[in-house]
C-alpha cells in the first residue's frame, strides 16, 4: 500500500456512467418508433444508454411497433366478432413471439423492475461468511 498523501485526481469521485444523458430517437424511426423510444428512455434511469444499449433500442422499438399493430389489428377483429378465425388465431401466435421478443430485449436493458432486482440465490456475501473461526472447525466424529 503506498504511502504519504494521496492526490486529489485520485479522493476525485467520477461517477461511472455508461451513457451520455437521455438520447433522442434516430431521424429514421416513425412517429410510433420514436414515441415508443422516448417511453422507454424515460423509464430508464438517465445516462443508462451507451452506444450498444442504444442498438439494442432499436432493435426493441422496432418489434414494440410490430407489436402494437398486431394488437390493434386484433382489437379489430374483435370488434368485428371475427376474433375466432384464422386470421385472429395466426395473429394472436405471432404477436405471443413478438411480445416474448419485446420482454427479452426489455430485459437485456435492464428496463424492467424485474431485471433490476438481485436474486434471493445471489444473497450477500456477508450470509456465505463461517459463522466460526478457523480455528475452532473441529473434525466430525462418527459415533
Amino acid at each position: 500500500m503506498p504511502r504519504g498523501r494521496r492526490s486529489a485526481a485520485s479522493l476525485a469521485v467520477v461517477p461511472a456512467l455508461p451513457g451520455r444523458g437521455r438520447p433522442e430517437p434516430p431521424a429514421d424511426l416513425d412517429v410510433l418508433e420514436q414515441r415508443i423510444w422516448r417511453e422507454v428512455v424515460d423509464a430508464l434511469p438517465s445516462h443508462w444508454l451507451d452506444s450498444a444499449g442504444q442498438v439494442i433500442l432499436r432493435r426493441l422499438v422496432a418489434q414494440a411497433a410490430v407489436s402494437e399493430r398486431q394488437e390493434f389489428r386484433l382489437r379489430q377483429l374483435r370488434a368485428q366478432q371475427q376474433d375466432n378465425g384464422e386470421e385472429a388465431g395466426a395473429l394472436a401466435a405471432q404477436h405471443g413471439v413478438v411480445a416474448k421478443n419485446v420482454a427479452y430485449l426489455l430485459s437485456q436493458l435492464r428496463a424492467t423492475p424485474r431485471s433490476r432486482v438481485v436474486s434471493r440465490a445471489a444473497g450477500s456475501r456477508l450470509e456465505q461468511v463461517p459463522d466460526s473461526r478457523p480455528c475452532e472447525i473441529r473434525a466430525k466424529v462418527d459415533a
